[in-house]
């Protein structure tokens, strides 16, 4: 999932960065709020994280221009500062949760996951869509039962559908969820993960909309909405290997496989 981040002294190899790249968010960072004010990555992003740190100013004065800009993504804010006033304040300007400092990353990133499953109106971290169910935990996918065993690209294609339900993917949303702007994709390379997808889910479960992207189809119909209460919890037995760890693990660099440390 592609996370934009506000702060001014973040860096690539950040601990707080690391570590969310260790489970599964892609971080765009940004300095300042203006910057992401205009930063093409705000349309194709799942949700804001705030580091304040120990700026002079409010973490609200942060928020409310978000907001009053039209920026309606799930947004976090991380502090060193732990008054309660200002907890308040931010949260009213608009902010999802808040979170002070240390913190573990673990932590942040299962309060952006609750955010996200928040604005999408989820309330567990269970996906399903017609015969299709998805664990956001445990990143096992199934259809009409039967372990799907997707490659890591493909749980976050499908993961990606399944939050649009019924609206169109772009493909701007793809290349954000699948790879970042410093690695420009061509239409082609987008179409073979689609096409990967496809062929494990059926033709027929993914849709073509031409001039904009691709849309999750329900079997038989493109009306299925989305639901979170289909099959136990994977045991994730010999014969299910929910996540294919044979291709496309590399895209992780390995030193910023340490969620566990401390921020």
């Amino acid at each position: 999932m592609r996370l934009l981040v506000i702060d001014k002294s973040i860096s690539a190899g950040n601990i707080l960065t690391r570590g969310l790249i260790g489970v599964g968010f892609r971080p765009i960072v940004v300095r300042s709020v203006a910057e992401a004010l205009i930063n093409s990555a705000r349309e194709s992003a799942t949700a804001v994280l705030i580091d304040h740190g120990r700026m002079a100013s409010s973490p609200a004065e942060a928020v409310r221009p978000l907001r009053e800009s039209g920026i309606n993504l799930p947004l976090v804010v991380l502090s060193e500062r732990d008054d309660w006033r200002e907890k308040v304040d931010c949260l009213d300007a608009g902010a999802d949760d808040f979170l002070v400092k240390p913190v573990r990353s673990e932590e942040v990133a299962a309060r952006l996951r609750s955010a996200i499953r928040r604005s999408a109106g989820i309330v567990t971290n269970r996906l399903g869509f017609g015969d299709i169910d998805l664990d956001l935990k445990q990143q096992c996918a199934w259809k009409s039962g039967e372990c799907l065993n997707l490659t890591r690209n493909e749980f976050r294609l499908l993961r990606l559908f399944m939050i649009a339900s019924e609206r169109a993917v772009t493909r701007n949303e793809i290349q954000g969820s699948l790879w970042n702007d410093r690695n420009k994709v061509s239409d082609n390379a987008i179409e073979v993960q689609v096409a990967r997808l496809r062929k494990k889910l059926g033709q027929e479960r993914i849709h073509t909309v031409r001039g904009i992207g691709y849309r999750l189809a329900g079997p038989g119909s493109s009306n299925q909405r989305p639901s979170s209460e289909k099959n136990a919890p994977c045991l994730k037995t010999a014969s299910c290997d929910c996540l294919d760890s044979s291709s496309e693990l590399e895209e992780i660099p390995p030193e910023f496989i340490d969620p566990g440390m401390n921020i």
